[in-house]
């Protein structure tokens, strides 16, 4: 069986887009992993793509920021509306075709950090033959080495980044902000998970993607996804069977901040752990930092190492 990589990638650059692209070719042949990208719209370049494997699956999403005050207003309160319906069951009993449309309208309207998890679980309920899925960010991840595990067990896989909420500025603003106070009170001192990079089985990887979803379906306005998935972990509502691999020395590198940094070096063109020169397979937020950003240039600014 093949393994899947998906991202979403509305609104981001035609360099992102070629180098997660790209750097994942040079890993995995289209026979090996299947590589999809959600996205909203055809550009001219993703002719390219196709000829290297990479696939497409369309999400109706036309979030835009620019988007006028009358829209988003008519926006909440019809998702409002029909969230209150569904959640007293009303609407599933008298319309339940208006019902199942809530999440098609939440995945057009609202922005792509929420509602990516609408498009994942449409994928991954219609494509039920990969072995294993690695979910990602577009913009800011970049392939080195094969990062599926030979045997893929039956939990997902999530990753520490290094950060702890009090110490961890985003972080602990985003659940102050989110859930409250006395909410981020309780998780003091703990570190928040990455929502960026998620690797696991493709039963449990829909699981995990479904709850997300639901959650979102209950929870719409108002907070950052990260804030969201980790009161979810922190609070127990995952049920889906999950692991937390360390920042690093597990398949995935996120340097979301100097300490994780001067866990990598730079050598011969590559990103590597510290602790033994081993290439790091997955590398989040590379372009953070000078010299990990200088590997991958973007066209007319110099060449990779």
């Amino acid at each position: 069986m093949k393994n899947l990589v998906m991202g979403f990638a509305t609104n981001q650059t035609e360099h992102s887009v070629r180098l997660f692209c790209s750097s994942l070719r040079r890993v995995y042949s289209p026979e090996q992993c299947d590589l999809v990208l959600v996205t909203n719209k055809h550009e001219d370049y993703f002719n390219e793509l196709a000829a290297s494997g990479v696939q497409f699956f369309q999400t109706p999403n036309n979030y835009s920021p620019r988007t006028g005050k009358v829209a988003k207003a008519l926006n909440r309160i019809v998702l409002n509306g029909m969230r209150g319906l569904i959640g007293s069951g009303l609407l599933q009993k008298v319309a339940p075709e208006i019902a199942e449309a809530y999440p098609v309208l939440i995945e057009t309207w609202h922005h792509p950090q929420i509602m990516r998890w609408f498009s994942y679980e449409r994928m991954l309920k219609l494509n039920r033959h990969y072995e294993q899925v690695f979910l990602s960010d577009v913009k800011d991840v970049v392939f080195q080495a094969e990062l599926f595990p030979d045997k893929p067990g039956d939990t997902v896989t999530l990753f520490d980044q290094d950060e702890v909420y009090g110490p961890s500025y985003w972080d602990t603003t985003w659940y102050r902000e989110g859930w409250g106070k006395a909410a981020l009170a309780k998780v003091m001192g703990k570190r928040p998970i990455c929502i960026g990079t998620i690797l696991g089985p493709q039963a449990q990887m829909l699981s995990l993607v479904s709850e997300i979803a639901a959650f979102f379906a209950r929870h719409p306005f108002g907070r950052i996804e990260q804030a969201v998935f980790n009161y979810m972990l922190l609070t127990g509502q995952v049920k889906t069977p999950y692991r937390i691999a360390d920042n690093v020395s597990g398949p995935v590198a996120t340097l979301s901040n100097q300490s994780a940094f001067e866990k990598v070096r730079v050598q011969d063109g590559r990103i590597r752990r510290a602790a033994d020169l081993s290439v790091v397979p997955a590398v989040h937020m590379y372009d953070r930092f000078p010299e990990t950003k200088a590997l991958f240039p973007e066209p007319g600014h110099g060449t990779a190492a």
